[in-house]
């Protein structure tokens, strides 16, 4: 085992390095605090790794994505999400009947229980979507009181059904805030199919849903399934090591996935679009204070900063948006003049093109694709944090199942750098 040296007060302490698979190395720092009376100061967690994991991979470098060790440019290629969610949840890609298995449980539970409607009918008309979803995924645990490590035993896995029925609960979130019906699930129909069918179908007439919006959605989720500890997945776990249930997990990172990108201090690609042309701003109008420095350029359509290159998921996003983009053109040649698609051209053009932008290593990213992807599927903004919940729901059981199958698990206890004040006296009401 390899050792760092620690001078501190005329004492030399030895800390070991944990070494990944990629060979970068980490300080383990366990008996920093017994041995010395120190901790480390690290406010937004950038250097601190929280798990050893095994789920999903970044490689900065040469900008790749790994899950469970596949190229996630290959999954989006060769496999769906249906497979991906198995593969993220076990560990390995399921052989031909361990695949019918899976997907025959998530069409058979995809149903919710009838009770839960009557929470759908308690919420105001104006509820968005995700407050909706969080609220019902918690609700949920009222149904499924048991332990899953007992529910295992029984030969339940209340992750699968998660994962079935959270299709159910967003498509009927939707439903809710546009006033409409609710369409049940139908279990003859693939899981993406499935989703887009409640969300678009409505009991006055019959609704098809074509292969291709089910095959764009499908390599688009997948896309979302995983991203090494980011605010949400990170979030999932810290509950988790308290021994949470698995609902109050996931709801945890709902809430947490609330605003545009993990922090509403971002602004979402379509709310930009709709910005610049409500205001009739070019793209060179529109950003020319964020590249001579006047305002902070806080987009989470542009960029990621755990890629050293090109984040691959906006390079194959990009793609798959223009794939879908001439599919629909060919469809309805109108969208050609959807001034949230032309202006989105626009924007993609002058950032690709700019050598600011390029220099900071900023370029339209998964998020501004996958929002332009939604609108082309007919699924208003409002529901994009929703889907990409769905999207990242597998990433998300499979991290809660790590972090409680971890032998050496303890509860997240983050120290703090008090700068307080200290002995202050109280002071009676009367003499305030």
């Amino acid at each position: 085992m390899s050792f760092v040296e620690l001078n501190y007060n005329d004492r030399k302490l030895r800390l070991p390095l944990v070494t990944g698979t990629d060979n970068k190395q980490a300080i383990d720092i366990h008996f920093l605090n017994q041995e010395t009376n120190l901790t480390t100061f690290d406010s937004a967690l950038n250097n601190t790794s929280i798990a050893k994991s095994k789920i999903s991979y970044i490689d900065s470098k040469n900008g790749k994505l790994y899950y469970r060790g596949y190229d996630v440019e290959e999954l989006v290629e060769k496999s769906t999400f249906v497979e991906t969610s198995f593969l993220l949840l076990y560990g390995h890609l399921p052989t031909k009947s361990e695949m019918e298995k899976f997907s025959y449980t998530l069409s058979k539970h995809s149903m919710i229980h009838e009770s839960m409607r009557l929470f759908f009918d308690a919420f105001p008309g104006d509820a968005h979507p995700l407050a909706i979803l969080a609220t019902l995924v918690t609700a949920l645990s009222a149904y499924y009181p048991t332990s899953y490590e007992e529910m295992i035993k029984q030969g339940i896995d209340i992750r699968v059904r998660l994962l079935a029925k959270v299709r159910t609960l967003a498509a009927w979130s939707y439903k809710k805030s546009v006033g409409q019906p609710i369409i049940y699930p139908r279990d003859e129909l693939p899981y993406c199919t499935n989703f887009l069918n409640m969300m678009f179908a409505t009991p006055a007439e019959p609704y098809d849903v074509d292969p291709m919006d089910d095959r764009i959605l499908n390599r688009i989720l997948i896309l979302y399934a995983d991203h090494e500890m980011n605010a949400t997945t990170t979030t999932v776990r810290v509950v988790a090591s308290g021994r949470a249930n698995l609902f109050a997990c996931i709801n945890a990172g709902i809430c947490s996935l609330w605003g545009s990108r993990e922090s509403d201090a971002n602004v979402p690609p379509i709310i930009m679009l709709r910005e610049m042309i409500n205001k009739n701003l070019s793209s060179e109008a529109y950003f020319k204070d964020f590249i001579q420095g006047k305002k902070q350029l806080k987009l989470n359509g542009l960029g990621h900063n755990a890629y050293e290159t090109e984040d691959p998921r906006a390079r194959i996003s990009r793609r798959l948006f223009k794939e879908y983009y001439k599919f629909k053109l060919q469809k309805d040649p109108t969208i050609s003049s959807d001034p949230i698609l032309q202006k989105a051209f626009e924007v993609e053009e002058y950032v690709m093109n700019h050598p600011w932008f390029k220099e900071m290593n900023l370029y339209p990213n998964v998020e501004f694709y996958s929002a332009l992807i939604f609108k082309l599927l007919g699924i208003p903004p409002e529901m994009n944090n929703v889907i990409r919940s769905i999207g990242k729901l597998p990433g998300w059981l499979a991290h809660w199942t790590e972090q409680r199958e971890n032998p050496d698990r303890k509860v997240y206890r983050p120290r703090q750098v008090y700068v307080g004040e200290l002995n202050k006296k109280y002071i009676p009401i009367e003499q305030r």
